[in-house]
């Protein structure tokens, strides 16, 4: 015999919570299952320190809303 379940409450956005209505009760339950497990074992936490700073820099470089001055700056020190 399987996990027992529970019911549980939680606030979301209204946006979230309509795109949710178009799945099955049991699909919303198994994503929402997928993205706590997910969440709680700290599987798809993000770090950006994981991201190499050169990589952080050509990123930034081609940003619309970065400065010409700034995008001078980081192509100098990426040796463009």
């Amino acid at each position: 015999m399987g996990e027992y379940k529970t019911i549980i409450s939680a606030n979301v956005p209204v946006s979230l919570a309509d795109r949710l209505k178009t799945k099955t009760k049991g699909t919303r339950s198994r994503v929402i299952e997928r993205a706590l497990t997910a969440y709680l074992n700290d599987k798809d936490a993000f770090d950006i320190t994981d991201v190499e700073t050169r990589s952080l820099m050509i990123h930034l470089k081609n940003r619309e809303e970065i400065s010409q001055q700034l995008k001078v700056l980081l192509m100098m020190e990426l040796g463009f």
